[in-house]
């Protein structure tokens, strides 16, 4: 209970600061739409399908967070019961996924729709499931004896499956919430067993080597940042995979120049864009040692803009087998609206880096993150309306990045 404690006030602050603030939150959303009488038709399986999907996606990351090892250092120093410490993790990682991510969706669900009290105790239920079989999940990939890691894969699709296929096969509440029930009773089994280290993952010395030869590359620095970091690759990965389906949603629209919304929208890759919130050490050599503000934001702009960019050509190379239709008015489009993106990003970062937050998904679902998406939605609109805007903004951009990179000079 004393480590439960010791690790809560980590992740919530002192006097839980942090849990009171999300639910409250919570409450002046739910409150809010629900006066407001908005009210939208959803089946039960869209409920429970997101309050499991998101929760374990967020409890994932939040095993996975590079926080995690400075944080449990002081816990692993001291005398400890190994079941005592993994389920005061668990436990600890399980709230912080609930109280801060998941029950902000669940109020607007609660909010726009009637549920009954068994739906909504089933949602409820999904969500608690979902933590407790990421944890499960996460101690067998990283099984340091193998024995689970050959087997994870069918493992996986098993459990998974029985996680998943109720919800949209079986239309009895209690049915759902009882095989959710095995599969909590599954994951506290697996729990039990767990070696609590698995969660521990200090930082290797051999990543703290620093090669001075040369005078360096910052632009190879951050591709190889996005390279060895499986979070930000796959949120990449994941962004050109809707590229390549979203012609065909956006497509359906006649009459209406819809493409550079697609554009606005791939535009939200939001690891890539808070490499200085997220990595204190780095912000602080950045800030300190002369001449790097323009040498750091420079590549960092034009590091963001090409991933921009590869993710805009997965974009029209689908529309164009789609839909066809690309011509240089949306290629310049793409460009515009990928350099602007890259622009904002790094400014933000550099005046208004985001500062006291507690595990990396804080930042990745920080509010600050919709602020460049947003203004790009309406410079897409723009264009969509009126074409002739696209030279307008084109010079725009030249001439803010021409202005910056004077200014960048004297910082």
């Amino acid at each position: 209970m004393i480590i439960f404690q010791n690790l809560s006030k980590q992740l919530f602050g002192a006097k839980y600061e942090h849990a009171v603030k999300s639910l409250i939150a919570c409450i002046i959303l739910f409150l809010a739409i629900h006066t407001a009488g908005i009210e939208i038709e959803i089946a039960p399986s869209i409920l429970l399908l997101t309050a499991t999907a998101f929760s374990m996606g967020i409890m994932w990351q939040t095993l996975n967070s590079s926080g995690n090892a400075d944080r449990m250092t002081g816990l692993f120093m001291l005398p400890f019961r190994n079941r005592e410490m993994t389920f005061s993790l668990v436990l600890a990682f399980t709230s912080y996924t609930l109280i801060t991510k998941t029950f902000l969706v669940l109020a607007l669900f609660f909010a726009v729709h009637k549920w009954s009290v068994p739906q909504i105790a089933a949602s409820l239920l999904c969500a608690c499931n979902s933590c407790f079989s990421a944890a499960a999940w996460y101690t067998m990939t990283n099984d340091a004896s193998h024995h689970w890691r050959k087997k994870f894969l069918p493992v996986f699709i098993l459990w998974g499956g029985a996680i998943f296929a109720p919800i949209f096969l079986v239309r009895e509440t209690v049915v759902i919430c009882f095989i959710i029930f095995i599969s909590i009773l599954i994951s506290f089994v697996r729990l039990m067993k767990a070696d609590a280290y698995i969660f521990y993952h200090p930082v290797s010395a051999k990543l703290l080597i620093k090669h001075t030869k040369g005078t360096g590359s910052i632009f190879l620095y951050l591709l190889r940042y996005l390279i060895t970091n499986k979070n930000y690759l796959l949120n990449t990965a994941g962004l050109c995979v809707i590229a390549g389906v979203m012609p065909f949603i956006l497509g359906q629209f006649e009459g209406v120049n819809v493409m550079p919304l697609g554009f606005a929208v791939l535009c939200l890759n939001t690891p890539i864009c808070i490499l200085l919130s997220c990595d204190p050490g780095l912000e602080q050599a950045v800030r300190t040692l002369p001449g790097q503000a323009k040498r750091f934001c420079t590549n960092y702009c034009f590091f963001i803009f090409s991933v921009n960019m590869a993710v805009n050509s997965v974009y029209l190379i689908s529309w164009q087998i789609g839909k066809s239709g690309v011509n240089s008015a949306e290629i310049i489009a793409a460009l515009i609206i990928a350099l602007q993106s890259a622009v904002l990003s790094v400014l933000l970062e550099w005046f208004c880096p985001v500062r006291n937050w507690k595990i990396e998904n804080d930042l990745w679902h920080h509010p600050r993150k919709y602020i460049v998406p947003l203004i790009m939605f309406l410079i897409a609109g723009l264009i969509g309306m009126w074409s002739i805007s696209i030279w307008v903004l084109l010079c725009i951009v030249i001439a803010e990045c021409f202005s910056l990179s004077l200014i960048v000079r004297r910082i």
